[in-house]
């Protein structure tokens, strides 16, 4: 996972919203959404709620 991916899937984990993600790291949203699909894909899930458990184990 590169150091994006990962501060975007820390922020999702955290609870924000891909536009909340998008605000704070002045990206569009569509670029959240493809951080997302890339983390998830690397990580096998396909939550939220399952990237939150991955984070934090």
């Amino acid at each position: 996972m590169t150091s994006r991916e990962r501060e975007v899937a820390q922020h999702a984990a955290g609870g924000l919203t891909n536009r909340d993600i998008a605000d704070l790291l002045v990206v569009s949203v569509r670029t959240v959404e493809n951080h997302l699909q890339r983390v998830y894909g690397k990580l096998g899930i396909t939550t939220r709620a399952a990237l939150a458990a991955v984070l934090s184990a």
